[in-house]
């Protein structure tokens, strides 16, 4: 049985699936399966949308470590539960039809794992390419996945934004067997899955080398679908945000940073997860109808609130750690950063 499981899901990639395996096939590390899931919607009979299919299929007949699968149901939160279904290797590596991973990539994944076994999933620091004329805000948030490492860090960072990128992921099979595999609802289904393992007490951690290129471009699910919106992100964030916080509490009221209409829009999606927001603060002085307003300067002592923090400019979250922290107050314990 190989040790690794590769889950590669492949819909209309016929521009980037063949550099995609050959990324794989080129592994130092050779005890792998890798699984290509054609999400095209077609049947296996029926000639597909592109020859996406056809390029899998000469992988497969050169190499008996390919394996093909098809789920017609489409999304790829289906196409990688099919994958999970098929899996025989102890852990579960996730690669895109339009990224590459550089050839030490499981090698030292698989190195580590074996050498940490109270870590459960773990990625690297990607390398960013782009197609697009803008790409600024994919730069800036590759760089802020990329400078988180820890276990400690993946943790308190987790609803700010996924903190890892998903094609870079290696995880220990039986989490899935232990906690579900991914949501198929209209929701970003990584960051979900780590929420709720998080959630469970699995422990994140990151390579601190770029093992995978990660390719920007029009096309890419998280520019165009709306499994990826910013109101998805949210609500998936404030389901799980609100179960941690019903159990962190501990009687302390809540106060949320940000007066803006998006951040009470936010607020508004935590409510209705069942937590009682007291107050809202920020840097000027700006009435929120039905609540109380504290001055940031005058904000509780710490251990009498929790803080949670709905401003998204760019990095204003930064600052705002660093003002709350110089306060006393503990990033996870008295305050999250959820923007």
């Amino acid at each position: 049985m190989p040790a690794v499981s590769i889950l590669l899901p492949y819909h209309n990639a016929a521009a980037t699936i063949d550099g995609a395996v050959a990324s794989m096939a080129a592994q130092s590390f050779t005890h792998w399966e890798l699984l290509l899931i054609d999400n095209t919607g077609s049947s296996p009979v029926q000639v597909p949308p592109d020859e996406s299919r056809s390029i899998a299929q000469r992988w497969a007949d050169r190499d008996p470590r390919i394996t093909l699968l098809h789920e017609p149901r489409i999304g790829i939160a289906h196409a990688l539960n099919t994958g999970l279904a098929h899996a025989t290797g102890n852990y579960i590596a996730r690669m895109d039809a339009d990224d590459m991973s550089h050839p030490e990539r499981l090698a030292k994944q698989v190195a580590y794992l074996d050498a940490h076994p109270e870590i459960g999933v773990l990625s690297t620091r990607t390398a960013f390419a782009s197609s697009m004329q803008e790409s600024r805000g994919m730069q800036a948030f590759v760089d802020w996945q990329n400078a988180i490492l820890t276990p400690h860090a993946h943790y308190v960072k987790r609803f700010v934004d996924a903190p890892i990128a998903h094609p870079t992921v290696m995880f220990r099979r039986e989490l899935v067997d232990q906690h579900g595999g991914y949501d198929t609802g209209p929701l970003p289904e990584d960051h979900e899955l780590w929420l709720r393992w998080m959630d469970a007490g699995v422990r994140f951690a990151k390579l601190p080398e770029e093992l995978l290129t990660w390719n920007d471009h029009a096309g890419r699910l998280s520019r165009t679908h709306p499994n990826y919106s910013v109101d998805a992100f949210f609500t998936t964030k404030a389901k799980w945000l609100a179960r941690w916080m019903k159990r962190s509490l501990n009687g302390r009221p809540v106060i949320i940073a940000g007066t803006s209409t998006l951040c009470r829009d936010r607020a508004a999606k935590l409510e209705a997860e069942g937590i009682t927001i007291s107050a809202f603060t920020d840097v000027k002085a700006r009435e929120v109808p039905g609540y109380a307003f504290i001055p940031h300067e005058q904000l509780l002592p710490v251990g009498e609130a929790f803080i949670v923090s709905f401003i998204s400019q760019r990095g204003t979250g930064d600052r705002i750690a660093e003002f709350l922290a110089s306060r006393g107050l503990v990033e996870g314990v008295d305050f999250v950063l959820a923007a």
